[in-house]
């Protein structure tokens, strides 16, 4: 009888939860959880390319080294843990091999040209974006875990915010950026998140990245757009700046349509770089 019980509570512990069942079968949360996995998880090629810009900043080199990096590489390895615990028949590795390689070169293009204030006004924005995407994620999700999850980087991309903030306003009193120069880099990457960065990580999250189906209807781009587009509105209060951010997010409709990678449409898939290190921090 002993071991019938302790079989039975065994069965009974590894069962998920209600909620993590929920979770599983919600769309908008695969999709926004594995985008973010895949951002999270390039980071090295974004902190390298900062510490090319703050070459002459001990301070700010000194922070990406050790705290922003290290938080960031944090956030890539627990995202695509979750990723993979919830969906084990996506196979992750392949998708994001496969988003690296086109996402590598738009990340190195036209960063030599940026100066220190430029960089540090688009990092703000990015972080700023972050923030509220996780925030926003997270309250669509009914898992606890994945909510924490997403609600801990939420705070992190704030506090990300507010470092990179400083930063710019202190670089920026030489710089003299200008209202036009601002507002254009502030338009800029507020589109380009929506259009290039997440788009290009949604582009790798459906076949032929999954053995078997996948528990939900699979999304197209602008679905998935307007979707998170509903939750911004739902969950963040939008003032004048809030708007200017999340602009794009709101005007999915208007959401120019990306064409399709030739290695998606052959049904091919990427290895993944065997010198690529994922998520890695600086050692």
């Amino acid at each position: 009888m002993t071991n019938l019980t302790h079989g039975s509570t065994q069965r009974h512990r590894e069962q998920p939860s209600a909620q993590r069942v929920i979770t599983r079968h919600n769309a908008l949360v695969f999709y926004g959880l594995a985008a973010a996995s895949f951002l999270e998880t390039a980071i090295p090629l974004h902190a390298n390319a900062l510490l090319d810009i703050f070459t002459d900043d001990q301070e700010v080199r000194r922070w990406i080294e050790q705290t922003w990096w290290p938080v960031k590489s944090a956030h890539a390895r627990e995202t695509r843990a979750c990723v993979e615990a919830i969906w084990p028949e996506f196979d992750w590795s392949s998708a994001y091999g496969e988003f690296y390689e086109g996402y590598r070169p738009l990340v190195c293009a036209g960063r030599a040209s940026r100066s220190p204030a430029h960089e540090a006004l688009a990092r703000s924005i990015t972080a700023a974006q972050a923030a509220a995407f996780y925030r926003c994620l997270g309250t669509a999700t009914d898992d606890p875990e994945v909510r924490r999850l997403l609600y801990g980087m939420s705070g992190d991309a704030s506090a990300h915010f507010d470092c990179f903030r400083r930063i710019y306003e202190r670089r920026g009193r030489g710089e003299r950026l200008g209202l036009l120069a601002t507002y254009r880099t502030i338009v800029t990457c507020a589109r380009r998140a929506r259009d290039i960065d997440v788009q290009l990580a949604f582009s790798r999250l459906n076949t032929p990245h999954w053995y078997g189906s996948a528990p939900f209807s699979e999304l197209g781009y602008r679905d998935f757009v307007l979707r998170m587009g509903e939750v911004v509105r739902r969950h963040v209060p939008l003032g004048l700046a809030q708007r200017l951010l999340f602009r794009p997010w709101l005007q999915a409709r208007r959401l120019p349509l990306a064409p399709v990678p030739a290695s998606a449409a052959r049904g091919g898939r990427a290895l993944l770089p065997p010198q690529l290190q994922l998520g890695a921090s600086p050692r």
